[in-house]
């Protein structure tokens, strides 16, 4: 058991003397006792000012001008023109049920062939009479065939209102012409 006391004694002593040995308590002066502000609070007095910390402080950032780092103003990127202004969709076709304004039908294909190259030579005479804006350059002039009829169409459009002005510019030539309801490829 004796055996056992000693070295338990020598522990608890390195702990005793490592519990003292820590760092001296700050005071605010030198020797680590009271301080006379402090011996001034407790006896009602005003506190005195703190200690500056300027007057112990001997660097001089004046001395190390820093400038901001300087920025790079471009910017890389691969995205196309288009989308970044806002033309995502210029160009692209797409088939929907649009219009189509109808100026003639038969049950002869052979007639209705003629009659879509009368119409193709009409719209080489007058395209520049045309609105530019419901209108391509070459608008489709199309025979499509339903069961006994062919039919001469002309045009594609998405929307019945462009359809609608459309038919009263074809009908000057065509006064027959309607609109017919149809899928259409447009091009945006």
């Amino acid at each position: 058991m004796t055996r056992l006391i000693a070295p338990l004694l020598a522990a608890v002593c390195v702990l005793i003397v490592a519990g003292c040995s820590g760092p001296p308590q700050a005071s605010g002066r030198e020797g680590g006792g009271p301080s006379a502000r402090d011996a001034r609070e407790g006896e009602g007095g005003p506190a005195a000012p703190a200690a500056s910390v300027a007057a112990f402080e001997t660097f001089d950032a004046a001395r190390y001008p820093v400038a901001p780092p300087k920025r790079a103003t471009t910017v890389d990127h691969r995205v196309p023109d288009r989308l970044l202004s806002n033309r995502a969709d210029k160009g692209v076709t797409r088939t929907v049920q649009g219009f189509r304004i109808q100026v003639f039908s038969a049950q002869d294909k052979q007639a209705a062939e003629s009659f879509r190259e009368k119409v193709r030579r009409w719209w080489q005479r007058s395209k520049g009479d045309a609105p530019s804006d419901l209108f391509s350059s070459t608008p489709p002039i199309v025979i499509e065939y339903a069961q006994p009829y062919y039919r001469v169409r002309f045009g594609a459009f998405a929307r019945r209102e462009d359809a609608e002005d459309a038919l009263r510019f074809v009908r000057q030539t065509y006064p027959d012409a309607f609109m017919a309801r149809t899928t259409v490829t447009v091009v945006r």
